[in-house]
């Protein structure tokens, strides 16, 4: 007679398939253990090169969209989309839950930024005014909200440089903006004649006021203030995804393929094509870029995450590929290798 009880074995998560490039970008770091932290699906996922082994971050109930890392490269928040989303501040070592913030923002967290020394959140949903919110995310507390913006926003920093200063961008804007006390105002930086008013993709700041954006055009713009002061001209060929600030200079990819690497004036360092590479193909595009000493690392609109050591530039390894586009809906597993054959929305057969 079959048992009416549940057997007392369960499912252990042992390894995810793929990374989520799409529609979303700035999603890939190095922590300070030299893993990586990324996410796809519903889950944030902690990945050790060395061991090749994954730790999972499962506090989500919903598509995971935005990702940042605290400054000590310890501390992961990460934001969902949902009619109710929220933010989950986890720890990369134990992938335990620290904080969880809610009850503010709408539809879904599109951006998140610390500050730098950590103890501030910034976040930016998707809700009709696209709302900026700064948190401090270790008592749980909202410490500011206002509305972003009109049209979508695409990334947001703080000043490293300036406290209680941060720049925002968007769909034809960017906008710089104060924190006193609890108010949050914004300035909408002024094109002028030194470049066309466009949708700005990414950005960075930098020391005495300046920050750096990529445009949709593949140039990009350099602020002075709330003021355009200059354009570097055809640095990507397309528009510009990622822009990454480290203790080296600046590193930057776009829908070209191209990785570029920039000093700290933004001087050009060397350029890497992916699609010129072992791995490359026609159509690869970058969506987030990590440079960190001679590593950089690279996720793309198709889901692939790869690594790249810099002085063996035509030699990226591949670390990570799975689906990209929409659903995945066929399943087959070899009945005696271990092997399995997915299909998708992507149109896919891997």
């Amino acid at each position: 007679m079959a048992a009416r009880s549940a057997p007392s074995c369960h499912l252990r998560l042992e390894w995810v398939y793929g990374y989520r490039g799409h529609q979303c970008r700035n999603n890939l770091y190095y922590t300070a253990a030299k893993e990586i932290v990324y996410f796809v699906a519903g889950v944030g996922v902690v990945y050790s090169p060395r061991e090749h082994r994954q730790k999972f971050y499962r506090g989500h109930s919903d598509d995971i969209i935005s990702l940042a890392l605290h400054p000590e490269r310890v501390l992961v928040a990460t934001g969902q989309v949902g009619k109710d989303p929220y933010i989950c501040v986890w720890d990369s070592y134990t992938v335990q839950t620290i904080s969880v913030l809610k009850d503010v923002h709408t539809h879904g967290i599109a951006c998140l930024a610390f500050d730098l020394d950590g103890q501030r959140l910034v976040s930016v949903g998707l809700d009709s005014k696209n709302a900026v919110c700064v948190w401090d995310w270790k008592r749980g507390k909202m410490l500011s909200m206002a509305p972003g913006h009109t049209d979508r926003i695409f990334d947001i920093s703080w000043d490293l440089y300036q406290p209680n200063k941060l720049v925002s961008c968007g769909v034809k804007h960017i906008k710089f903006w104060s924190l006193c006390g609890n108010a949050l105002t914004p300035k909408r930086g002024v094109f002028g004649k030194t470049g066309d008013l466009q949708t700005i993709l990414c950005l960075a700041c930098a020391r005495d006021e300046l920050t750096y954006s990529g445009a949709l055009s593949g140039d990009i713009y350099v602020w002075k203030g709330i003021n355009l002061m200059r354009t570097i001209q055809g640095a990507h060929t397309a528009g510009i995804f990622s822009m990454n600030a480290c203790e080296e200079g600046f590193a930057t990819g776009g829908r070209d393929g191209c990785i570029r690497l920039w000093d700290l004036t933004f001087k050009p360092i060397t350029v890497i094509d992916l699609r010129e590479t072992d791995q490359g193909y026609k159509g690869l595009s970058v969506r987030s870029v990590c440079w960190r000493g001679d590593h950089i690392l690279v996720g793309t609109q198709d889901s692939e995450i790869f690594e790249i050591v810099v002085h063996e530039r035509n030699k990226p390894f591949l670390i990570m590929q799975g689906h990209c586009e929409g659903e995945l809906w066929a399943l087959a597993v070899h009945p005696t290798k271990p092997l399995a054959v997915t299909g998708s929305d992507d149109h896919s057969v891997r």
